[in-house]
């Protein structure tokens, strides 16, 4: 039987509202999907085609619309033009950088169609022209850092700035949104791998089903969803990578500096989106043909039939990778059923697949081949002894080898293992040691600790004070320390955390971290030196803190002095309950005063 107590946190559990709305999508989705199965057996309103195209953005809505709100809520997107946070992690200069080469692939492409296939050739004034052009082009790459072009060519920069900034921001408007709402609805944001898989299936499978059923061109909408979800699926993954190298170079795990965090690594799932790509783009080529009519199709050859539209992708596959073009050097042709013909727009359709093969596919799998050669070096250099932490993902591998389970099914350590096991950070072992981590990652932090010494509280004690007393203080060092305390267990010293604290009184964006370290005061057993940290933290004085939040906490801790009618500490309250700066204040001080029943 059910608890009373599991009854009220299971009441008390808030409702993860972007889940259900994703689920709502996912089954939504689903039924549409199913159309073919009822098709004609709705009575008077037979849906067209476009209905159902209408049906299936209306599926997709709950989970798209939820995810844009919370992520607003949660301020990763800003509630309004303007706000915070700002967009503009691209510069218009790297939208100018990526917007030259494919105007001039586009334009190539357009002009290569108009030329009669007489006439098609590339005379040797233009190979000359070409082999001179990239000379160019990387004798420039190799000597332009060293111009100080930003001081030599300032006026061009600052005439062209306002033109290339807008184009900038909209590209990074549109990354966001893929990111924290198409990636999200579609499952990246989920704790639970098995979650992640099946909503990213419950997208694409739909995406996929109603762009083969749905009469051209109305497939082609949920195929192109299809593509965004792909797309938005690597562009979260690249930013979740970028993370990993930002943390790795500062050595913080936590911070402003980091977009996504460590939350999941999307490499499969990012991997199996574009893997269903090469099932879209033959789906998107047979609703093109169904539309437009404009390739060439042999006698006999079903156009309905899949397998003959991905024949026709694989041999232009086989002659786009891997970027050689082998198949015209030694003129090997497709023989597909399924031809491009004459027909200048079956170019342009085909050439737009082979691109996204080339500047798409390819580089995702090259970006996840350089991972994996980037994460055998950090093992390597961990190993070796050059680094003495592990990048979050990397990290949680490496643990859980450390690990097995004991005879009655709880975590235990691998003494030989952990043995083995280099020398590992202290500070982000005592982080690992708190009870908010995963439990088999607690077992293996403090038996590293045990195994390296046994690094004590008191230790995470000192550097605390020694971070806070730093010119330069650093809010994500600071909490670091702060959560190591925490998990190194119970054992609180009031002096160096009244120190600490008072180091940190007056400094800026430092809220969360000067309001933590008031906690762990709060949290040291009751002694007089407790108290006395709490009143001079709270009381008018030259140790007052400077911030509401940390002397509401600090009147709140003294509750259980304010019972045992501590010296001054009723009468700070009793003050604090009718004149206190802030609301915060005298809520804490409120009940207190209630608790020990005066007015």
């Amino acid at each position: 039987m059910t608890s009373e107590a599991e009854t009220v946190a299971a009441a008390a559990r808030p409702i993860d509202w972007e889940a259900a709305a994703c689920v709502t999508s996912v089954a939504l989705l689903a039924a549409v999907a199913a159309y073919p199965l009822y098709e004609g057996h709705l009575g008077a309103f037979d849906p067209a085609p476009a209905h159902w195209a209408i049906a299936f953005g209306a599926a997709c809505a709950p989970a798209v619309i939820t995810s844009w709100i919370i992520s607003i809520l949660a301020g990763r997107l800003p509630a309004r033009p303007g706000a915070t946070p700002k967009l503009n992690h691209i510069s218009g200069w790297s939208f100018l950088l990526l917007a030259l080469p494919i105007t001039f692939i586009v334009l190539l492409a357009l002009w290569a169609a108009t030329v009669p296939t007489g006439q098609r050739a590339i005379n040797a004034t233009w190979g000359i022209a070409v082999t001179a052009g990239l000379a160019i082009i990387f004798a420039f790459a190799a000597w332009a850092p060293s111009w100080n072009l930003g001081q030599r060519a300032g006026w061009m920069f600052a005439l062209l700035r306002p033109i290339v900034a807008p184009f900038g921001l909209v590209m990074s408007i549109i990354d966001s949104l893929l990111v924290f709402v198409v990636a999200t609805a579609a499952g990246a944001s989920r704790g639970s791998w098995q979650m992640r898989y099946f909503l990213l299936a419950g997208f694409l499978l739909p995406c996929a089903i109603l762009g083969y059923s749905l009469d051209p061109p109305w497939g082609l909408i949920p195929l192109a969803a299809g593509f965004v979800i792909a797309i938005s699926i690597s562009r979260r993954w690249a930013w979740i990578e970028d993370d990993r190298e930002l943390a790795m170079l500062n050595g913080r795990f936590v911070g402003p500096h980091l977009r996504i965090g460590f939350e999941q690594d999307l490499r499969d799932e990012a991997m199996l989106s574009f893997m269903s790509m090469f099932f879209l783009v033959p789906l998107a080529l047979r609703q093109v043909e169904g539309a437009l009519g404009i390739f060439e199709i042999a006698n006999g050859v079903d156009t309905h039939d899949m397998r003959n539209w991905i024949a026709f992708f694989g041999s232009e596959l086989a002659k786009a990778v891997p970027f050689v073009d082998w198949a015209e050097i030694y003129d090997f042709e497709g023989e597909a059923g399924i031809q491009i013909g004459d027909n200048p727009s079956a170019r342009h359709v085909v050439f737009s697949t082979r691109v996204l093969v080339d500047l798409v596919f390819l580089a995702a799998l090259l970006q996840a081949l350089g991972i994996s050669a980037r994460n055998a070096k950090q093992r390597e250099l961990f190993t070796g002894g050059s680094l003495n932490r592990l990048d979050p993902f990397i990290e949680k591998a490496e643990f859980r080898k450390l690990v097995r389970r004991g005879d009655d099914g709880a975590w235990v350590a691998d003494d030989s293992a952990v043995a083995a096991f280099p020398e590992y950070d202290v500070i982000r072992l005592g982080e690992l040691s708190d009870a908010s981590q995963p439990k088999a990652i607690q077992v293996v932090a403090k038996a590293l600790r045990m195994k390296q010494g046994g690094s004590t509280s008191a230790e995470f004690h000192d550097e605390l004070l020694r971070r806070a007393m730093t010119t330069r203080r650093d809010r994500e060092a600071i909490m670091e320390v702060v959560q190591a305390i925490r998990g190194a267990g119970p054992e609180r010293q009031v002096f160096e955390l009244d120190q600490a604290r008072r180091a940190l009184n007056g400094a800026v964006r430092m809220v969360e971290a000067r309001t933590s370290v008031m906690r762990l005061i709060v949290d040291a057993p009751q002694s007089a030196d407790r108290t006395l940290a709490l009143l001079e933290a709270a009381q008018t004085g030259p140790q007052r803190d400077s911030l509401g939040p940390v002397r509401a906490v600090a009147i709140a801790g003294l509750a259980a002095a304010a019972i045992a009618d501590e010296p001054g500490v009723r009468a700070l309250v009793r003050q604090a309950a009718k004149h206190a700066d802030t609301d915060a204040e005298r809520r804490a001080a409120k009940a207190i005063v209630d608790q020990i029943g005066e007015n």
